[in-house]
């Protein structure tokens, strides 16, 4: 959403490994749950750090006393962080971070 240069190395390291299916819905401010907007990483986005927003989905027991670690498909949480350790290590390559060269919505922008 924010970085042309991190989204090509995300995109690009996960369709050359471990080619997780992303779905992109979650970076769209109208995206009625609004996941990236109430996610962890969004202060940091909202300080113009770009950040990519993995995330798993969710279950008839998300964030509801239900939520036991029974719900957690381990196989896919260890592709997942695979992906995402293999992406780091790219960026470790860049001579420098990736900047914010992206339109950002409102929610981002606000208050900045």
């Amino acid at each position: 959403m924010m970085s042309s240069t991190l989204g090509a190395i995300t995109k690009g390291t996960n369709d050359s490994y471990l080619k997780l299916g992303y779905d992109y819905r979650y970076d769209d401010p109208k995206d009625p749950n609004r996941f990236f907007f109430r996610s962890d990483h969004f202060n940091y986005a909202q300080k113009g750090i770009p950040v990519v927003f993995w995330f798993d989905g969710v279950h008839e027991d998300y964030h509801q006393p239900g939520d036991h670690p029974d719900k957690i498909d381990y196989a896919k949480m260890e592709k997942v962080t695979r992906t995402i350790f293999l992406t780091l290590w790219e960026l470790t390559d860049l001579k420098e971070r990736p900047k914010v060269d992206k339109q950002l919505p409102k929610e981002l922008t606000e208050g900045n």
